[in-house]
């Protein structure tokens, strides 16, 4: 073998050479992080130093090292790497001309480096010195968190420590360029790489009922698993509000808490809000939910809610624990609450029920597939300080006997059994304070699918007739208490369904038959796209041949035997477009108690538009007639504008209007919307309106709200 041919088994040696095997063969010690270098050409010289040209790669445990030529001096444990070198760890990825690393120590230094972090964040520097693999110091820093080609702002500085485990960039001497504009100076500027405690951006805004408004929170980050949000809150026609949010999280679930106090110069009384979410998955399938909205007066949500709050009339409160228990062909699901409820249209909250505590279970047995038996109950303790109140106990024992035919076209269900309800009252208005009530029922319901489908398979049609007998044979309620049940006027939830009362108080007296109707046209692509529903057709009634009220405070007594008839159309003839259309027609009097009328297309990029038209008959209920308007529409590659209007042609009324304008950037984003609130609510009569603003920069924040 001559010296070439020697050489060249030597290279090829040394690229097989097992990792620990290279390193102990290079004097390094054992114990250090091994290294893998691959290069088109690696040589040893005399003195234990590598030289590895052209695509090196060197892979080490927590990084990997890219260059055009690395000196590796094994003795002294440095790597010396040059031309287009490339250093990626699940740090980072820096980018540079120039190299020096110590493979033990993990100090080193770059030059001429660019460092990419995980959160696209980047900073370049004329010079880094790496102190450890967590912590960076640099000289003539550029910092943005901006796309490098779309670079809005950037922090320039002489000086910079990166400290990645801390998630922090700490700066000396900076100025704050917009645009390449010096806009700041300071002495110092501490950016945050990822959560940590400090200062957010402030948000304002200007109102009708809060006047001028400034809040500055300030974010505390003490542990991974929890933090905070303290906001003090200026407004120049209220005063100081002060806010504060917790949130923790732990294996067992989360909470978040959020409390907000004002002294109210309008009012000249203390008002708040308390809010809390809490949820934990406890053993053997329990939980247990906290879900509180509590305020200190009604009109506080109108003074100082946001706008999905306009609306509200109900806040409830309660605290939960549940259970799902399997036992072979038996189960049982079951929980305990705690309510707390406000009305919003009442200003006192003595005559509202409050549940102190509710237990509730539903069982279940099935031994054949035909045959289910059931026991739901539910315990209630009612509270309250003014007015009757009490216990109530409902038992509900009934068996379902399920069927269906051995083509599936066919599906059946009889069921039957009983409800018995027991009162145990306080302040009764006469003397029995032990009212009961037991009500005997039976149902069955007919189901058959009539289906069609396409040569192609690329279309379905199917008629589907439901037909439901119910049979309640309940006595007159108007002497039991009330405390949770109201009577529902038609519609499609409680068409199939043989009592429309709510809550366990009342139960209708029936004798009813009641129809639907259902066409289905589906369509698909091809054999492997999903179904898509390309019309529905809906049209239902019902039959009373009993006609009787067992509340007439609650409901009176059906005139004729015929419902309203029930009649539903919802068309989506493209993808991203539905049409619907309902309605009730009462075909004695001839005229439609209800119409519902919309269209929604949704579109790329979030466009969307909704336009919806509402009515209802003063001889059914209460009269309405509303236009509903609601858009989002990309006008470019980066505005948007998005609109929404309630209108009452009753009234001739605008009751809401917003209109907006956003420009987003990759960088930045910035927008405005005007709005205002007709509806005279909360402690001033005026009508709301305002302005709010947005000014957003990636990876500093945001001013607005």
């Amino acid at each position: 073998m001559n010296k070439t041919d020697f050489h060249h088994c030597t290279l090829l040696l040394l690229k097989a050479i097992p990792l620990a095997a290279m390193l102990l063969l290079y004097g390094m010690p054992a114990s250090a992080e091994p290294v893998d270098i691959n290069a088109d050409q690696v040589t040893r010289e005399a003195d234990g130093v590598i030289i590895a040209t052209g695509h090196v790669i060197i892979k080490r445990k927590s990084e990997t090292l890219i260059a055009d030529e690395v000196i590796y001096r094994t003795r002294e444990h440095i790597m010396e790497a040059r031309g287009n070198v490339i250093i990626r760890s699940p740090r980072a990825t820096i980018n540079a001309d120039a190299a020096q690393l110590q493979t033990q120590s993990q100090t080193g230094t770059i030059e001429h480096a660019t460092i990419t972090m995980p959160g696209g964040e980047r900073l370049q520097a004329e010079h880094v010195k790496r102190i450890d693999d967590q912590r960076l110091e640099a000289d003539q820093i550029i910092f943005s968190a901006c796309p490098i080609d779309e670079e809005s702002w950037r922090i320039a500085a002489s000086h910079a420590l990166l400290d990645q485990e801390a998630g922090s960039l700490t700066t000396t001497n900076p100025r704050l360029e917009l645009w390449q504009i010096p806009v700041l100076y300071a002495p110092w500027w501490k950016q945050t790489l990822r959560r940590k405690s400090g200062l957010l951006m402030p948000s304002f805004g200007v109102g009708k009922r809060r006047g001028t408004e400034l809040a500055t929170p300030y974010y505390f980050a003490p542990a991974e698993n929890w933090d905070a949000t303290l906001t003090p809150h200026w407004m120049s026609a209220r005063g100081f509000m002060g806010e504060a949010e917790l949130r923790h999280i732990s294996t067992i679930g989360h909470e978040k808490l959020n409390a907000a106090g004002i002294r109210d110069t309008v009012t000249g009384r203390l008002r708040g809000r308390l809010q809390a979410d809490v949820a934990w998955q406890l053993p053997a399938e329990a939980r247990f939910n906290i879900s509180a909205d509590h305020i200190s007066d009604h009109d506080y949500l109108a003074d100082y809610g946001g706008s999905s709050d306009i609306s509200s009339r109900y806040l409830q409160s309660d605290a939960t624990l549940s259970q799902h228990l399997q036992a072979g062909d038996a189960q049982t699901d079951w929980f305990l609450q705690a309510e707390h409820m406000q009305d919003l249209l009442l200003t006192s909250n003595a005559t509202i029920l409050q549940i102190l505590p509710r237990l509730q279970s539903s069982s279940q047995w099935q031994p054949h597939e035909n045959f289910v038996a059931h026991f739901d109950q539910q315990t209630t303790r009612f509270a309250r300080r003014t007015g009757v109140d009490g216990w109530r106990m409902d038992l509900h024992p009934y068996i379902e006997l399920p069927w269906e035919s051995n083509g599936g076209g066919i599906t059946a269900s009889l069921s039957g059994g009983v409800h018995h309800t027991r009162y145990w009252l306080q302040q009764a208005a006469t003397a029995n304070s032990r009212p009961t009530r037991t009500a005997p029922e039976a149902s069955v319901e007919i189901r058959s699918d009539f289906e069609r489908i396409g040569e192609l398979q690329d279309w379905r049609h199917v008629i589907s007739p439901v037909l439901r007998y119910d049979y309640v044979n309940a006595p007159d309620q108007s002497l039991l208490p009330l405390f949770d049940s109201s009577f529902g006027l038609l519609s499609w939830n409680n068409l199939m369904s043989g009592n429309r009362f709510s809550g366990y108080d009342r139960i209708e007296k029936t004798n009813r038959i009641s129809l639907m109707l259902e066409n289905r046209l589906q369509t698909r692509g091809d054999e492997s796209a999903a179904a898509r529903d390309l019309l529905i057709v809906r049209a239902g009634a019902a039959y009373d041949m009993l006609r009787q009220s067992v509340d007439p405070a609650l409901q009176a007594a059906p005139t004729r035997p015929f419902s309203n008839l029930l009649g539903e159309i919802i068309w989506q003839p493209l993808t991203g477009m539905t049409l619907y259309s309902s309605g009730q027609y009462n075909p004695t009097d001839r005229y439609w108690s209800t119409l519902n009328a919309y269209i929604n297309l949704t579109g790329s990029r979030e466009n969307s538009l909704y336009i919806g038209y509402y009515l209802t008959d003063a001889r059914y209920t209460t009269r309405t007639q509303l236009i509903d308007l609601r858009s989002n529409i990309n006008l470019g590659a980066r505005w948007q504008a998005t609109a929404n209007w309630q209108y009452d042609t009753l009234l001739k009324l605008s009751q809401q209007t917003a209109l907006g304008l956003q420009y987003k950037h990759p960088c930045w984003t910035v927008g405005a919307e005007g709005y205002r609130i007709n509806r005279r609510s909360g402690t001033t009569t005026a009508a709301n309106f305002g302005v709010r603003i947005l000014l957003e920069f990636k990876g500093l924040g945001s001013v607005g709200s």
